[in-house]
């Protein structure tokens, strides 16, 4: 390749390069998105009878108006103006979501209060130490090893 070859090539790269970066962006806004309105949907299941119907009926609104946004564009025919739209919704979904998130995180954190008060609470584990003869009790295997 000649000189010229070479720097027409690298300015081709970096005219691409922010092509690239924006499409990433692009894609990215809207994976988040996604992947936000079906985790707050699986918390919507899991939790939604410790809600109000108000406060369901707004997050599965914001949810509906986020998917709405995204089936109106494709990543490849995505302007700045959608992925700013995008954002938005999704920020809003996010503040309304919370309360859901909320209610999940309370609800795992009772099912492992519940879980640790078992049938065993209040036996004492008994541990050995190296002093004592059981500590040294079992298959012990010495290895040899090379560090790569």
């Amino acid at each position: 390749m000649s000189d010229a070859d070479i720097e027409k090539a690298v300015k081709e790269a970096a005219e691409y390069e922010a092509q690239d970066k924006k499409r990433k962006e692009i894609i990215d806004a809207r994976n988040d998105a996604d992947n936000m309105m079906f985790q707050t949907e699986k918390a919507l299941d899991e939790v939604g009878d410790k809600l109000s119907e108000d406060e369901k009926s707004k997050v599965r609104a914001d949810i509906e108006s986020l998917r709405e946004t995204l089936s109106k564009t494709t990543a490849e025919n995505m302007t700045d103006a959608d992925l700013a739209e995008i954002n938005e919704k999704k920020d809003t979904l996010m503040r309304n979501a919370s309360m859901v998130f909320q209610k999940m995180y309370e609800q795992s954190q009772a099912s492992a209060g519940a879980q640790s008060a078992g049938p065993d609470m209040g036996t004492q584990q008994t541990t050995s130490s190296p002093d004592d003869d059981s500590f040294y009790e079992g298959d012990v295997v010495d290895g040899d090893f090379k560090e790569v």
